[in-house]
């Protein structure tokens, strides 16, 4: 169903108004509590947009966007993209210092935020004194905490009051559109910015890829990632067909819902899949409409299918690139993700000095685009980190992976600083950061070690003062408190000391590798 082309007059916005009027009746969203047509999200979209304009917002404006996965959440993206604004959608489990940063380094004038996580706020609204307005959603208003936030606020259902017209602004497909935040891997989160091209590419690329259109998608991942947004949501916008939307991923209830929503398509990150093979079997293992998880992991094909008779098809994909390198539907090779997707970009694997590595080396994967604004343009507020990731006339992904002599690439690891944990990227300098704040700590050090869930689970070495009876379950404890939950350390290990390179820099190498145990 290729009726909608993307060029250079395509924004968000226009392909959910097209939508509006080829489906205007036809499911768009799926919730536990119901479904929601495209013509209702397309006017309850625009009554967002004219209640966000009537505050003060408008083209180019930074809004934070701290929702769960609910309806209001894509009213409120949809809607920004409408009048030219900017969405910097935030991490539901964030809090303290890095919900800080997040909000204070996108430079966001509005907040949109869900009650509960508004509790936060009066701590860190001093901090934000650029911050305008702040947008609850909240199911009693009168319990909002408006009161104690520091800032003017509305209720976000008052905003549905406004117009149902769409609004007219002078939006372009190569514009910003998101501020998405990076895991933060060798330093603080970054915020890619993108633009509506690189989101609705990704979400067209996601569809030819797995053969999606036509098929309903059962989304239990986040709303404020790029897997969830763009794979899940805007996908469904450009098919024109239903996106299921969990409020998060339980295992226990995973086949159910895929039954009650009809989805045989499933989003998913790479430890999903072990969690489910990890189940007790059931005589009802096969009796589900879906067909294929997106991402799963190619290695686990084979006992997926003879257990669920469910494919797994791996692609390599990033919030700053989008869908770099895939395979045809049913074409997917053992193992890896793909070839390079020719008519978006050029790829090539490269040793430490960006010299070309050939067939069966590893080296760093990079990419360089063929279309204009399907990359990246950068990281927000960061021009020397996003020098060093567009050097050399490249986008270096700073991901390690060889290339077979058919041009299929295969992951090996991440370059960078950080721990792969249940589908979230931890950020090990985030981490440490925030432990180094215990009075007891002298210094610690995090890193990933392999989990039974195929991907990783976190241990933090500590170097406690001297004398302070510091012991792993206080660490825990406080990390429990300051961190969210992806982020509390596994395994705690104490040692005199970190050991260190010749620049006097932890020598974590040592540490994954066990030196210091």
């Amino acid at each position: 169903m290729h009726d909608i082309a993307l060029d250079s007059m395509t924004t968000i916005g226009d392909v959910l108004g097209t939508r509006a009027e080829s489906h205007r009746d036809e499911t768009f969203l799926k919730f536990r509590q119901g479904d929601l047509s495209f013509g209702h999200v397309h006017h309850m979209t625009n009554r967002v947009a004219q209640g966000l304009a009537a505050l003060g917002v408008s083209r180019g404006d930074h809004v934070a966007v701290m929702l769960p996965n609910c309806p209001e959440l894509l009213y409120t993206v949809f809607a920004l993209s409408r009048l030219g604004a900017v969405a910097v959608p935030v991490n539901t489990a964030l809090c303290g210092n890095l919900l800080r940063r997040a909000l204070a380094n996108s430079h966001s004038r509005y907040l949109v935020i869900d009650a509960p996580y508004a509790e936060e706020l009066p701590a860190l609204t001093p901090c934000l004194p650029g911050l305008a307005h702040v947008v609850v959603r909240t199911h009693d208003a009168a319990r909002a905490p408006f009161g104690a936030l520091g800032k003017p606020a509305v209720a976000l259902s008052s905003l549905l009051s406004y117009g149902a017209d769409t609004p007219r602004a002078d939006v372009a497909f190569c514009d910003l559109q998101a501020i998405m935040y990076t895991s933060g891997t060798t330093g603080p989160s970054k915020g890619a910015m993108v633009s509506h091209s690189l989101a609705l590419t990704c979400a067209l690329d996601s569809l030819d890829f797995l053969d999606r259109w036509g098929k309903t998608a059962y989304c239990p991942l986040p709303l404020f990632h790029a897997a969830g947004l763009w794979d899940g949501a805007l996908s469904a916008l450009l098919s024109g067909s239903p996106l299921a939307i969990a409020d998060r991923f339980h295992v226990s209830r995973f086949w159910d819902d895929v039954r009650h929503f009809g989805a045989q398509v499933a989003l998913s990150v790479f430890s999903m899949i072990p969690m489910l093979l990890n189940q007790k079997p059931t005589e009802r293992d096969k009796d589900h409409p879906l067909e294929v998880f997106y991402m799963g992991k190619s290695a686990l094909d084979k006992p997926l299918y003879d257990r669920f008779g469910v494919r797994s098809a791996e692609c390599y994909t990033s919030t700053e690139a989008g869908i770099a390198t895939g395979s045809p539907y049913g074409e997917w090779r053992l193992g890896s993700c793909g070839q390079v997707h020719h008519e978006r970009f050029e790829a090539g694997v490269v040793d430490a000095l960006d010299r070309q590595v050939g067939p069966g080396e590893p080296g760093e994967l990079v990419l360089r685009p063929k279309q204009p604004s399907i990359i990246t343009s950068g990281y927000y507020g960061a021009p020397d980190a996003t020098a060093h990731c567009f050097r050399n006339m490249w986008f270096h992904t700073g991901d390690r992976v060889w290339r077979d002599g058919d041009g299929y690439f295969y992951f090996l690891d991440r370059m960078k600083d950080a721990i792969r944990r249940r589908g979230e990227n931890i950020s090990a300098f985030d981490l440490e950061c925030e432990v180094n704040l215990h009075p007891a700590v002298l210094e610690c050090a995090a890193v990933g070690v392999p989990s039974e869930l195929e991907e990783e689970d976190v241990k933090l070495f500590v170097v406690g003062r001297p004398g302070s009876g510091l012991d792993a379950a206080e660490i825990v404890e406080f990390c429990r408190k300051q961190l969210p939950r992806h982020m509390v350390p596994r395994y705690v290990e104490f040692l005199d000391e970190l050991p260190r390179t010749a620049t006097d820099k932890v020598a974590k190498h040592l540490l994954r590798q066990g030196v210091a145990q």
